[in-house]
């Protein structure tokens, strides 16, 4: 069970590595258009789509990561009122809300992803550039499951005992 624990959690790692790596062309494409459209007065057509594909994938991807090294935004004042007992329940419960969450986003972006990859759906924005949008949208269910095998991780590590803050890895 660790070494499963163990694979889930550096799973998480890399997809957080890979979303904050995304930040240098998204930080990069946006300068570039800022500076065509202020300086040549000629923005490129890609200039608008592209950066929201970017920081889509990087946010869909982040969040298995940030559960895992506790990055959410959490109340802390109930738990110093509770025994540790109350605190594994609670701590336990919000992660089957997590994982039921997920799942909804694992099922409902799935069938939107096949449905967008059958009919090979493109962008609204009726743009020039019109690019296609299917495979983004696998993004969804693939970041839901990612989030989903994480907060089974939390699970174990709260009813265990284990290291809840270890973010080592």
């Amino acid at each position: 069970m660790i070494l499963l624990t163990t694979i889930i959690e550096k799973m998480s790692s890399i997809a957080g590595r890979i979303a904050g790596y995304l930040m240098i062309p998204l930080t990069l494409i946006v300068i570039y258009t800022i500076i065509t459209r202020r300086f040549l007065h000629d923005a490129p057509d890609w200039g608008f789509e592209v950066p929201i594909f970017i920081y889509g994938v990087s946010i869909l991807l982040a969040g298995a990561e940030v559960l895992r090294v506790k990055g959410h935004i959490a109340v802390d004042i109930i738990p110093r009122l509770l025994s540790p007992s109350w605190n594994k329940f609670f701590g336990i419960f919000a992660m089957l809300l997590v994982i039921l969450v997920a799942s909804f986003l694992i099922y409902r972006g799935s069938l939107m992803a096949i449905e967008s990859t059958m009919i090979m759906e493109h962008s609204s924005h009726q743009s020039s550039f019109n690019p296609q949008i299917w495979w983004f949208k696998w993004f969804i269910p693939i970041s839901g499951l990612l989030v989903w095998l994480q907060a089974w991780v939390e699970i174990y590590k709260i009813a265990t005992g284990g290291s809840a803050d270890d973010s080592s890895i």
